[in-house]
């Protein structure tokens, strides 16, 4: 039961950073001058966090790096993010990945055992 709620606690963060981050990219896409460095660190991101979410939910045991992959995509991506404090949605997508990256160090460090 704890072990249950631990993985839809990270799935539920996960799929956060994922959907902030694909609004991020689209948004970007959208806009007449994109900024193609922040919308590869948020389509890097929104792909490794979906990978993790899609591992969890198939209750696969080996996780391999999907969650180490995830660490550095969702750290690249607040760094990226960082540059654009005065953009609330911007610096909601570096907070909900900052959050994200804490989160599955948690599995990262298993995997990598």
């Amino acid at each position: 039961m704890i072990q249950q709620q631990r993985t839809d606690n990270y799935i539920k963060i996960c799929m956060k950073a994922w959907l902030i981050c694909e609004s991020c990219v689209h948004s970007e896409n959208n806009n007449p001058l994109p900024r193609f460095e922040l919308i590869q660190a948020c389509s890097e991101c929104a792909k490794a966090c979906f990978a993790v979410v899609s591992r969890l939910v198939s209750n696969a045991d080996d996780m391999g790096d999907l969650p180490f992959n995830c660490l550095l995509h969702c750290r690249q991506c607040c760094e990226e993010c960082d540059n654009y404090p005065e953009e609330r949605e911007i610096q909601a997508c570096a907070e909900i990945c900052y959050v994200c990256a804490d989160a599955v160090k948690e599995l990262a460090v298993f995997s990598l055992n």
